[in-house]
């Protein structure tokens, strides 16, 4: 057997505004993880995101799960993802535990092996297809996540104010059943979400936003998110959305407009990232 593994996977931005739950868009900060054969199981974490208060270790939790508690693994994580953000840090501590624990003990399996444990454990696959196949993602509960290329004219930039969420609490706000209009409403968003984000018409895009499934309900929670939103939407992003349950903002800027987006967002109360995409997923 392995004595020592490693693995990583990205963060990620799910939905995209109307894309609830089958679209993401993976971003270059990672969660790497080490595994090695021990005589009992433990877990380091270095660096400012470490688990939560009450939270779980998600690392140690998949890597457990993974190859059973009678294997035991001395996990070692370095994670620059912040956690509480939405944006995707638990898919990526799930996918990075999971690989780094099955390549420790001589595991054979290959990256959907890996994405369905993540989708199975998230309970929902777009963060899950982002951290383990990378770049701009679709997926759905009946077919393969596919990779879909975003037009290189958007740069992505995330808004991380200093509040948290928990998507499990946030999830439980969203209605099970809409009426139609809304559903055709939806359809006609992401329709011209995917047709400007991959041709490279942010025309295209004044036609993705207003998400009345869950944008809505998580303004309504977390007022400061209408508020980024409405700063970056008028600082000359093309796309603006809630990155998966927030409270971070997802901004696509075109080339043209990220010096006058810069200077629009230089004052709001959050930290203002230029993360690229991460063309790589699970590492």
């Amino acid at each position: 057997m392995s004595e020592s593994a490693a693995a990583s996977a990205p963060a990620s931005s799910a939905n995209l505004g109307p894309g609830f739950d089958v679209l993401a868009l993976a971003l270059e900060l990672r969660c790497r993880v080490e595994a090695v054969r021990a005589e009992s199981w433990s877990v380091t974490h270095h660096g400012e995101h470490s688990p939560l208060d009450g939270a779980g270790d998600a690392v140690l939790d998949s890597a457990r799960r993974a190859v059973g508690s009678d294997i035991p693994l001395r996990l070692s994580v370095d994670n620059s993802i912040p956690l509480g953000k939405g944006l995707g840090s638990s898919a990526a501590a799930i996918a990075a535990g999971t690989a780094a624990a099955w390549r420790a003990v001589d595991r054979d399996f290959d990256p959907t092996d890996v994405y369905d444990r993540v989708a199975e454990l998230e309970g929902h696959c777009d963060n899950a297809a982002a951290a383990v196949f990378g770049g701009l993602v679709m997926c759905g509960d009946y077919m393969p996540p596919q990779r879909l290329e975003l037009h290189p004219i958007y740069r992505p930039f995330v808004l991380i104010p200093p509040t948290t969420t928990y998507t499990k609490d946030s999830r439980g706000s969203i209605s099970d059943t809409y009426q139609r209009a809304v559903v055709v409403r939806t359809i006609s968003r992401v329709t011209h979400l995917v047709a400007g984000l991959t041709g490279g018409d942010p025309s295209l895009l004044e036609g993705a936003g207003g998400d009345e499934i869950h944008e809505v309900i998580r303004g309504d929670a977390l007022p400061q998110l209408k508020e980024l939103m409405e700063v970056a939407r008028s600082s000359g992003a093309a796309h603006v959305a809630v990155s998966g349950s927030g409270p971070t903002v997802l901004a696509l800027v075109t080339d043209e407009a990220i010096d006058a987006f810069k200077m629009g967002v230089s004052d709001v109360d959050a930290e203002v990232l230029h993360l690229p995409v991460a063309e790589k997923g699970l590492d």
